[in-house]
This record gives C-alpha cells, sequence and structure tokens, in this order.
C-alpha cells in the first residue's frame, strides 16, 4: 500500500533534480519518465501534481487491493441444508430465499462500523460494484444526508463518515 505523505515527500525529490518520482511510485511509469527527463514537465507538470498527488496514490492503492483480491481471495461458497421428513420431496419453494442487501444499506453499515471513515476503494469492496457507480451512490447519499464528505488526516484521501 502506498502513503499519500510519502508521495509528497518524493514530490520534493524535484528539487534535487529528480522530478517524477511520486508519480513512479504511484504506478504512472511512463508520465514519472518524461517528467523525470524534462524536469519535471518544466515545472508546470510537477506543480499540478501537488493537487494529484491523494488521488494518484489512492489509484494505486485501489488498484493493488483489487489485483490480491482476485488473485488471493479464496471464492466463498453458500451452503444451504433442508432438512426433509420422511415422505417428503424438495421443492424450490420450500426453501427460504436468502436477501441480498442493497448497496446503500451496506455502504451505510459499513460507516457506521468504521466512525474514523470509509473511502471509496473499501465501497467497492464490500459492494463489488464499479468505481462510478459507487462515487455516483456516495455523492447522492451525501445530498441526502446520510452522509459527510471529509478528507483523511494523515493521507488527505476523501472520505465519507456516517452523520
Amino acid at each position: 500500500m502506498r502513503n499519500t505523505g510519502l508521495a509528497y515527500l518524493l514530490w520534493c525529490s524535484w528539487f534535487l533534480g529528480l522530478g517524477g518520482v511520486h508519480r513512479i511510485y504511484s504506478g504512472n511509469y511512463f508520465t514519472g519518465l518524461v517528467w523525470l527527463f524534462t524536469w519535471g514537465l518544466f515545472g508546470f507538470g510537477q506543480v499540478l501534481d501537488l493537487f494529484m498527488i491523494p488521488g494518484m496514490v489512492e489509484r494505486k492503492n485501489l488498484r493493488y487491493q483489487l489485483y490480491h483480491r482476485e488473485n488471493n481471495q479464496t471464492p466463498i461458497t453458500h451452503e444451504v441444508i433442508v432438512n426433509l421428513t420422511e415422505g417428503q420431496k424438495y421443492s424450490p419453494e420450500a426453501v427460504p430465499a436468502v436477501e441480498k442487501k442493497s448497496d446503500i444499506y451496506t455502504i451505510l453499515k459499513l460507516a457506521k462500523d468504521n466512525p474514523q471513515g470509509i473511502s471509496v476503494a473499501d465501497c467497492v469492496i464490500a459492494t463489488d460494484k464499479p468505481i462510478a457507480e459507487i462515487k455516483e451512490l456516495l455523492n447522492n447519499l451525501y445530498k441526502e444526508g446520510l452522509l459527510h464528505i471529509d478528507n483523511h488526516d494523515e493521507t488527505g484521501t476523501i472520505i465519507y463518515r456516517i452523520v
């Protein structure tokens, strides 16, 4: 997992003539090399990156989490046991349906269980939904007054807290 503070520290290596090291650290290898050989895109790109570092680090961390989740997670299987009395036949109607929780419920429960705040990555992992859909859902929950948007104290990333 990458750290925003370290990315900012690497950004400072620009003063030593090594622009773009923070981009390489954040997983943007091609643009990091361009910044490295052009002195931070002649300084303009380097200054612009001051505002973009939290997002770059968050994207790298999300890609890392998704990669490790897909490659290392053991599949979850559900087992349904139906007790039938003698002479009774199995029918799908006899088995109670398992109700899937809504994404809104899942996100609000996650926010309640984590009062320090949740990120977009946390919600993507909890719901298995695309990032764009989660961002839209979080913004709707914010507009409805159910979540509060804030920045993480240490990393500066956007977090959501339950109201």
